[in-house]
């Protein structure tokens, strides 16, 4: 997958196709990451308490980029993931 690019957000709703890529790109990194580490893919469900201020806000943050909100809350947190793992690299901790 050596095409990948960021883009700017899209506003309004995704397509199938959109959601799709949504997934296959979560795929591919999380194939990625398992890859450096050594150790195999798998997928493990979690549970999350949201007070319905916080649910609110990130279902209209969602909304937003045309996505349903459980992919907007695991790409955020990967992505925040990613970037800690990066920083932390970064300053040597």
């Amino acid at each position: 997958m050596s095409d990948l690019q960021l883009s700017e957000p899209v506003r309004g709703l995704a397509t199938e196709a959109e959601s799709r890529r949504v997934t296959e790109l979560e795929d591919y990194f999380d194939a990625k990451l398992a890859a450096e580490v050594g150790e195999p893919v798998e997928t493990h469900t979690t549970t999350v308490r949201w007070s319905a201020r916080q649910l609110a806000a990130i279902k209209r943050a969602a909304a937003r980029f045309g996505m349903p909100y459980q992919t907007y809350v695991k790409d955020a947190a990967f992505r925040r993931a990613l970037q800690d793992l990066a920083d932390v690299d970064r300053v040597g901790v």
